[in-house]
């Protein structure tokens, strides 16, 4: 028996011989096999290699611990660890963690060290002891995993390598299977090996495989002969006159719809039967046929409707077909689950994301170029009628002498009165040149009402109404910028219209209005029915279609916008359209009120030109008082009231109360301040104060009748008038009367002051006989009282 030689220095009953931390360095590279060995040298040994946090440790090396406090869900001490469970449970508690290493070393240690032979794959013992595929996967993943427990770095990474060659070999005698069944249909037991490759980890490879054997294999489905597809058969034709014009063949998108619906159904029903959730096939088979292969389709279908014109109708359409004929007629996928069609809506959004970018620009684009062909077609339609006008006045100019020139000057400025002269009777008319210019403006300014056209504004309203009625195809688009970008494509489009409408055809058409309305000249007229102004009755109409085609304007903002929710805070000051619709309404009210100051001052130019014969006459001062009959009124009044009732109420109807009462207001206050002229420039007598009272009169009843809503400021000024009219009416021989009259300012409401009330006294045509007795009473002597010492 050999002797055993004693070492003094070793001595397991001293903790002191081995220390802790040197076991502890010993330990971190010692083997399962080796810690037990080792646990038996010493105490400190011992102690080091039943640290729990030695096998905790060993534990997280194999991803088998949980954070203390997470319950466990077996109890370790009634599981059974065998090969194929052992890395099932989890341990959370450091009193455990020593027995469940050592029972998964237990269970897989003879496996493991059985890799590290020479024998053929098929004579190792995890091929001998199981025979299921779930079992041959179960295994080989649990060695693969427990390889990370093993300390020598030479053994692990050559069995580590050796496990690799197994699970490839493995994966491919799988996918073998699944391409036999696949062909047979046979989706249950492709389920059974699918969930086998899903247990290696390798999705890739299953979705790998599915993609090639669904779709890039089969040549059955609407994909399958993608380069024989053919455009042309989505588009008809039709010969319209000498053109050929395309329309979109709704039977063949319905008939390809129908075709994608029945497609990606038994893709879902097929991968419902093979594939868990786990698993998200149906997404990469969606993402694949859409991103890809649909993508493909329709944009060789919008790059043939380029040609055809066709591409703004194209592109919203395919898009409402894929989203009310597609979408909404696919099954549910328990693959995806609930959200399937929300990821279809999704995959197909990303897809039209550029085509829709594009197309929201060549809208807004073709809109500006379609809204200016319209504009400059119905400006040439205007500018060849006035030509056409032009040229049939001036075809019929007569011929001059140098002596004709003064005659024919004179007769210019009675073109267009009611005179009956047998010039107008004449067969062919025939002006000079200065009638046909008068002539042509007189013809120009009768079109004014049809400068503006509710039927071009309503082609611009309702092309714009088109567009937005196509972009918003895409107003629930799920990519948040694309949609953002949409909106405010949409109120681009807009306030497009607004331009064309405002800056195209209302502002040039006010712009000539308001010419014509400056070159009119009033002309005489012995009539006196209420016959309004011609440029005036056609301005107030050309206000009324504006009005009309503002009304339209703000229709349409409020039906396709607001109503629509494209603008969700409407008077905020971040609101373009908005904005851009005050602006165009304000620059209206500009032009109708530049207008209505024309107007304003043609009706006076015309009341002015009444009253020069009053001046001329004598009207309120007859030579013989006492062979002249009192008359009710002047001819000049007469006409003056006819001119005010023919055009006082103009603009009822065809604009706004408030524009109508600043209209009137202002018109009758400088109706009074031409009186007032007429009356400091008029020599009036006794006789004629009569025919001048009975002219204020109906000028009164004129404005009474007229005015509605502004009495209070308006009829003061008349009454006072009246109260002048007085002044006149008391005899020469009562001065003192008039003297107190006159001084009395509370009689003429306020409207006069003493200097004015002097200014009218003197109007009389006794003035120089009552001149010093009335200043007499005024200032309480006269300037012949004054002497100089």
């Amino acid at each position: 028996m050999a002797q055993v030689i004693w070492n003094s220095d070793i001595d397991v009953y001293n903790p002191d011989v081995i220390a802790i931390p040197v076991a502890q360095g010993i330990v971190k590279y010692l083997a399962i096999a080796d810690l037990l060995v080792f646990s038996r040298v010493s105490k400190n040994a011992y102690k080091t290699v039943n640290d729990p946090q030695i096998w905790i440790s060993m534990l997280k090396e194999i991803g088998l611990w949980r954070k203390e406090g997470t319950n466990e869900t077996k109890d370790i001490n009634s599981l059974k660890l065998n090969a194929l469970n052992c890395m099932d449970q989890a341990c959370s508690t450091p009193a455990r963690a020593k027995k469940i290493v050592l029972g998964i070393h237990k269970s897989l240690e003879k496996f493991y060290v059985d890799l590290l032979s020479n024998k053929s794959y098929d004579k190792l013992k995890i091929f001998q002891e199981f025979q299921s595929p779930e079992e041959q996967c179960k295994i080989l993943n649990n060695l693969m995993q427990y390889s990370h427990l093993d300390k020598n770095d030479e053994t692990r990474f050559t069995i580590q390598e050796k496990l690799g060659s197994l699970f490839e070999i493995f994966e491919n005698a799988l996918l073998r299977e699944l391409d036999i069944h696949f062909d047979l249909e046979d989706y249950s037991t492709m389920k059974r090996f699918v969930n086998v490759i899903i247990e290696l980890n390798n999705h890739q490879t299953l979705i790998d495989f599915f993609m090639q054997k669904s779709i890039f294999d089969n040549h059955d489905n609407v994909f399958g002969l993608l380069e024989y597809f053919n455009p042309e058969e989505f588009f008809t034709n039709k010969t319209v006159g000498e053109e050929l014009e395309y329309e979109l063949n709704s039977s063949r998108f319905n008939e390809l719809m129908n075709q994608l619906i029945t497609m990606f159904n038994y893709e879902s029903r097929t991968i419902d039967l093979i594939f868990p959730k786990t698993v998200p096939m149906m997404y990469k088979v969606s993402e694949e046929l859409i991103l890809n292969q649909l993508a493909d389709i329709f944009n060789r279908l919008i790059e043939a409707s380029k040609g055809k014109k066709l591409y703004l109708s194209i592109v919203p359409y395919l898009y409402d077909k894929i989203v009310n004929s597609f979408i909404s007629k696919l099954n549910q996928s328990e693959n995806l689950g609930g959200n399937y069609l929300n990821l279809i809506q999704e995959l197909f959004d990303m897809s039209f994301e550029q085509v829709v970018t594009e197309y929201s620009r060549e809208e807004i684009v073709s809109f500006k170029g379609l809204s200016n062909q319209k504009i400059q077609e119905w400006k040439e339609s205007i500018e060849r009628r006035e030509v056409e006008t032009s040229q049939n006045i001036l075809r019929n100019v007569k011929t001059e002498t140098k002596n004709d020139f003064l005659t024919s000057f004179r007769k210019a400025f009675a073109v267009g009165s009611n005179r009956n002269t047998e010039d107008e009777q004449v067969e062919n008319e025939s002006y000079s040149e200065i009638q046909a210019k008068e002539k042509i403006l007189t013809e120009n300014m009768k079109s004014i009402n049809k400068i503006f056209s509710l039927k071009l504004a309503m082609q611009i309203l309702n092309d714009g109404k088109n567009c937005l009625i196509r972009m918003l195809h895409f107003k629930d688009f799920t990519i948040v910028s694309v949609r953002q970008s949409l909106m405010t494509s949409v109120q681009e489009i807009f306030i497009s219209v607004l331009e064309s409408i405002g800056n195209d055809h209302l502002k040039p058409g006010f712009d000539k209005a308001l010419v014509y309305l400056r070159t009119y000249k009033p002309v005489e007229d012995d009539t006196h029915a209420p016959e309004p102004i011609k440029p005036l009755v056609l301005f107030s109409d050309l206000v009324n279609v504006a009005d009309l085609i503002m009304q339209m304007v703000e229709i349409f903002y409020k039906e396709e916008l607001i109503n629509r929710r494209i603008i969700k805070n409407e008077n905020s000051i971040l609101n373009p359209s908005l904005q851009r619709k005050k602006k165009l309404e304000e620059m209206v009210d500009n032009y109708v009120a530049d207008g209505l100051n024309i107007g304003i001052d043609v009706l006076i130019d015309e009341i002015e030109q009444a009253y020069s014969p009053v001046l001329q006459n004598n009207s309120y001062c007859p030579h013989n008082e006492t062979s002249v009959e009192v008359q009710d009124s002047t001819p000049a009044a007469r006409r003056v009231v006819s001119v005010l009732d023919g055009n006082f109420d103009l603009l009822v109807g065809c604009a706004d109360k408030s524009v109508i009462d600043v209209f009137q207001q202002e018109l009758a206050e400088r109706f009074f301040q031409v009186i007032v002229k007429v009356m400091k420039s008029a020599t009036i007598s006794n006789t004629g104060a009569v025919t001048l009272i009975s002219d204020l009169n109906i000028y009164y009843e004129c404005i009474l009748n007229h005015i509605k809503t502004n009495k209070r400021f308006i009829l003061p000024l008349f009454e006072s008038l009246k109260k002048v009219g007085s002044i006149y009416l008391i005899g020469g021989n009562d001065s003192k009367a008039i003297g107190k009259l006159v001084s009395d300012l509370s009689k003429f409401n306020g409207i006069f002051g003493q200097e004015e009330i002097y200014e009218f006294v003197q109007r009389r045509e006794d003035w120089p006989l009552i001149k010093k007795d009335v200043e007499k009473i005024m200032y309480g002597l006269s300037l012949g009282d004054c002497v100089i010492a």
